[in-house]
């Protein structure tokens, strides 16, 4: 099939009567405008983006927050640009990251700023980048201050030392956490030398990860007004971090109440500033069977996919959704990516009809920490990245090529090896 150029648009022949022209039935293994594209592929829905942004913009405009996307979840650059217009701008963790976000947001969008790494020689590019930065430690504090005084406003990342993360490996709160001032601490310091605190305009924290309950972050507010009541009379903003996912539960009246509390009795700005919840429903991995064979006993399909294209499956034992998969369908197989590790395994998943070399597999709710993280191991190119509108248009944003493959390991294409 011919696909079009990049940025231009085609129509794919899709049911619109179904979500985004997904088609149904047990027998089906992948949407149809899946079998459409070169694989392998990412795909990113900007309908479901919008439907994920209909929920949080509903909690800015009830609660009075400022909303921010995390772009370390997900930074495609078009796809920021039609985010753009609903948020009031990018949460950003590096000098790249804020470079790329200040590009999308305008002068006028704003871009805050919170790393545990931030060096010296980007401090400078950073202050003027950045409408705010939280410092992650008093240590930064004391060293970057001054320098950045007067063209962003300062801050201070605060750990409330409040764990909920059930795995410490995504818990910002974990013992010895790296992420923060821990707040006995920065009370402590703040009664034994308050003026060592002139400047601070904000305090951020991040206390969760993956999390619909928000009551846990206004659990977490209410710690902080207990314990650093004095700290928070002197801001002028506060920002809740992200760690939350909007879902049908809906929880988010107590986002409002910890909202209202603030805004109330400190007469503050409060950003919020969602990564995964705005974008982890929205992605498709989309990968076609390139081998199948037995192997002790067992069915192995081996895909044009790896986990390097979804690290996390591989870092932390996840387990994506695939397209089709029912724990009751009779036939059984391993899903395998097609490097040479030996752990390039995605997990065991059953279908209702049996799979065959050139079917579309397609991992689904994949939208946050996959193409920011992906690598190229094996020099397996990286997945071509499309868009689909909900009128079901897909369009080719990026393909890979083996010039920036090669420009990586320091060659220059044309020139003698």
């Amino acid at each position: 099939m011919s696909i079009a150029p990049q940025n231009s648009m085609y129509e794919a022949s899709v049911d619109l009567q179904s979500k985004n022209g997904l088609a149904t039935g047990p027998d089906t293994l992948a949407p149809v405008w899946a079998c459409e594209i070169d694989t392998p592929a990412f795909v990113y829905d900007e309908g479901i983006i919008h439907q994920l942004l209909d929920c949080a913009t509903d909690c800015r405009e009830r609660a009075g927050l400022k909303l921010l996307f995390a772009v370390k979840s997900f930074c495609f650059a078009d796809a920021l640009e039609v985010m753009a217009p609903r948020v009031d701008g990018f949460a950003v963790s590096s000098l790249f990251e804020a470079r790329l976000a200040r590009a999308v947001a305008g002068k006028d969008g704003i871009v805050s700023i919170t790393t545990p790494g931030l060096r010296p020689q980007d401090a400078g590019e950073i202050g003027l980048l950045c409408d705010s930065i939280s410092f992650n430690s008093l240590n930064q504090w004391d060293m970057h201050r001054e320098r950045m005084k007067g063209t962003t406003s300062c801050g201070l990342r605060v750990n409330p030392q409040m764990p909920f993360a059930d795995d410490l490996r995504y818990d910002p709160c974990r013992p010895n956490s790296k992420l923060g001032a821990p707040l006995d601490v920065l009370t402590a310091e703040f009664q034994r030398s308050p003026g060592r605190f002139a400047g601070l305009e904000g305090i951020l924290f991040h206390s969760n990860c993956d999390s619909t309950d928000f009551a846990e972050l206004e659990a977490t507010v209410a710690k902080l007004d207990d314990q650093a009541s004095e700290i928070l009379d002197r801001v002028a903003w506060v920002n809740l971090g992200g760690g939350y996912l909007f879902d049908d539960s809906d929880t988010s009246d107590a986002l409002c109440h910890a909202v209202a509390y603030l805004k109330s009795r400190y007469n503050v700005d409060v950003f919020f500033e969602p990564g995964s919840g705005l974008v982890r429903d929205a992605g498709y991995i989309v990968s076609t069977v390139l081998d199948l064979f037995e192997s002790g006993g067992r069915a192995v399909a081996v895909l044009d996919t790896s986990v390097n294209h979804l690290p996390e499956v591989f870092e932390y034992g996840y387990q994506p959704d695939v397209k089709g998969h029912d724990d009751d369908a009779p036939h059984e197989y391993i899903l395998a990516g097609c490097t040479c590790l030996a752990g390039d395994l995605f997990g065991e998943y059953r279908f209702h009809r049996e799979i065959d070399v050139g079917d579309r597999v397609v991992f689904e709710s994949v939208g946050s920490y996959s193409l920011v993280k992906a690598h190229m191991f094996n020099g397996v190119a990286l997945p071509s990245v499309y868009s689909l509108n909900s009128t079901g248009q897909l369009a080719l944003k990026n393909a890979p090529n083996f010039e920036e493959f090669a420009a990586r390991w320091g060659m220059v294409t044309g020139a003698p090896a």
